[in-house]
């Protein structure tokens, strides 16, 4: 509605400045007789006509290719000109008599005088009208193209946290079976905490981030689950520095690189060892596991979490983000840093 309202502004806008400049100068050398008062009403009149016709004309063509555009632009002006023509000689040539005071083949012929100017005013409205609409189609596909990804986004997000819960269940139901079989108490225990840090993994159903604070205790949470089962073997140092409040990351990242680090790297020392947590928050915000180990895949092991914490970060950070995993001295780093959003 806003639209037609607008289109019909301009017409009337850009035909009646036309026309009123159309009886200025005619009426400075008739002095403005009424004859050219008509002529000019019916001008402005037969030009609203054509330029509504162009508009259903065009109607499917602003999709279609530049030639094949030029084309239907030319076409559609001798068209649509040929209509101005015909209303104007619809209203002024039964009146002749009575408003040029005269009968005669002179207005007739005056008309078809008439065609090439009309026909370069409507051929410049196609073009601008075509050039419109097509910014518009642009715009909208663009619009459209952008609503999309953002859905493809966001349901290869809820796919990847879909992924997460069963990979944290499977590893700490298969450490609370082994403890079963140890230590009982233990492993009661280890069911009570382990309800505590599911009903907090189920906000991850409804948050594809969540604030740092609440990641390190989810951490801390699943750390005392695994210390269960490696008691001494599993030290754990945490250097937390700079304002972590005010910092987003997505839900379960830290807490796959400790459980990466203490599967792969402490599970597989016969004396265990340190798994140290480095976080800087700051202008950016630097996420560092380091465990004792080396990079050769062990036996049995998939990348599902690195993968996972990988995709998300591109999904949500794009650029703004980078993962990387490196080796020294036989100490794994595993790394996520995320710039501050400008």
């Amino acid at each position: 509605m806003k639209q037609t309202i607008s289109f019909w502004l301009f017409q009337i806008g850009i035909w009646g400045s036309l026309t009123s400049f159309n009886l200025l100068a005619r009426g400075y050398f008739t002095h403005y007789k009424l004859g050219e008062l008509v002529n000019s009403l019916s001008l402005f009149v037969a030009l609203l006509a054509a330029s509504s016709f162009l508009k259903m004309f065009y109607r499917d063509q602003v999709s279609a290719s530049i030639p094949k555009g030029v084309g239907q632009a030319i076409l559609g002006s001798a068209a649509a000109s040929c209509i101005a023509i015909f209303i104007v000689g619809l209203i002024l040539l039964p009146n002749q008599q009575y408003l040029f005071g005269e009968v005669g083949s002179l207005p007739i012929l005056q008309l078809v005088a008439s065609f090439p100017t009309i026909f370069i005013f409507l051929l410049c409205w196609s073009a601008v009208y075509l050039l419109l609409k097509r910014q518009q189609s642009l715009k909208l596909a663009y619009r459209r193209e952008a609503e999309l990804r953002q859905a493809l986004a966001s349901s290869q997000m809820d796919l990847l946290i879909n992924q997460l819960n069963p990979h944290f269940m499977f590893n700490v139901i298969n450490n609370i079976r082994a403890l079963i079989l140890e230590d009982t108490d233990k492993a009661r225990d280890s069911l009570a905490q382990l309800s505590e840090v599911l009903r907090t993994t189920l906000q991850t159903k409804q948050d594809k981030v969540w604030s740092l604070p609440q990641e390190i205790d989810l951490t801390k949470s699943f750390i005392q689950l695994n210390k269960l089962q490696f008691e001494s073997r599993l030290e754990v140092v945490w250097n937390v520095s700079g304002n972590i409040e005010k910092w987003q990351v997505p839900c379960l990242a830290l807490q796959l690189l400790v459980e990466n680090a203490i599967k792969h790297g402490i599970g597989a020392l016969v004396y265990g060892g340190t798994v140290t947590i480095n976080i800087i928050a700051d202008n950016n915000l630097s996420i560092e596991v380091v465990n004792p180990g080396n990079l050769t895949p062990s036996k049995g092991s998939t990348s599902l979490g690195i993968t996972n914490i990988k995709q998300r970060l591109n999904l949500l950070y794009a650029d703004r983000a980078y993962f990387s995993l490196t080796e020294n001295q036989h100490q794994v780093s595993a790394k996520i840093v995320i710039k501050e959003d400008q």
